[in-house]
């Protein structure tokens, strides 16, 4: 099994990606990928084999609010704040996606995911949008819910669930999974750029989410998922269980 991690940017300078092979005894991290343009992460993520796995450090969509929103300013319809106090609307139902506020809420007191709508990420999603079609054209669509091989990650929420630092580490990562085989010029490469790092703990995440760690959406949520996206956060302490057959 092959897990692939991808740190999205909406610049490709600032574009990762990570591939780990899984065997029974130890997990393989291949050297990084840096600079990745769209045609590098498609061929990635549209080359999974039957049981590998991916994940990606992006929304994968908008809040539903915010697009109903855009449509009915677009179609000179009423905007749906109508009669509410512009903050008021903006952070209740425009800012923030069903799991952006429940991965939030696991992580106060710590700051928010950022919003697709109105942080700096806008041109990231954006970017997400146009590999996603990409893959849809090759015959590999993506569930945004990610109940197939590629699912949406945050490796700040990994990273607090697994009990790592702050500081992105190699050596903490290595002590903490003593499995994971990361040596010389790779190890280098994944302790020098926060990219690749973030990168490699999204091909982790992928494992958890393949091994049933991770809390998958249910019932209106995954209905919502399926438009918004969903962030597979790890359960916490489930790092040293990644191995596990």
């Amino acid at each position: 099994m092959r897990t692939v991690g991808i740190d999205l940017s909406a610049s490709p300078d600032n574009t990762a990606a990570s591939v780990v092979t899984w065997g029974s005894a130890h997990a393989v991290v291949e050297p990084p990928r840096t600079r990745c343009r769209d045609a590098e992460i498609v061929c990635l993520l549209a080359g999974l084999g039957v049981d590998d796995r991916a994940a990606v450090d992006t929304p994968f969509g908008w809040p539903v609010g915010f697009v109903q929103a855009v449509a009915a300013h677009a179609a000179h319809q009423p905007w749906p704040g109508r009669g509410l106090d512009s903050t008021v609307h903006r952070l209740s139902s425009l800012r923030f996606r069903r799991t952006d506020r429940l991965v939030w809420d696991a992580l106060k007191p710590g700051q928010p995911p950022l919003s697709a709508p109105f942080d700096r990420i806008g041109a990231m999603v954006a970017r997400w949008a146009h590999i996603e079609d990409e893959l849809a054209v090759r015959g590999r669509a993506v569930d945004r819910a990610g109940t197939g091989d590629v699912c949406e990650v945050y490796p700040r929420a990994t990273r607090q669930n697994w009990g790592l630092g702050r500081v992105r580490s190699v050596a903490e990562l290595v002590q903490a999974a003593p499995w994971l085989r990361c040596d010389g010029e790779a190890r280098a490469a994944y302790e020098s750029s926060e990219h690749a790092f973030d990168a490699l703990v999204c091909a982790l995440t992928a494992r958890a989410v393949a091994q049933g760690l991770t809390r998958p959406p249910v019932g209106a949520d995954l209905e919502v998922a399926r438009i918004e996206g969903w962030i597979h956060v790890p359960v916490v302490g489930s790092l040293p269980r990644l191995l596990e057959a």
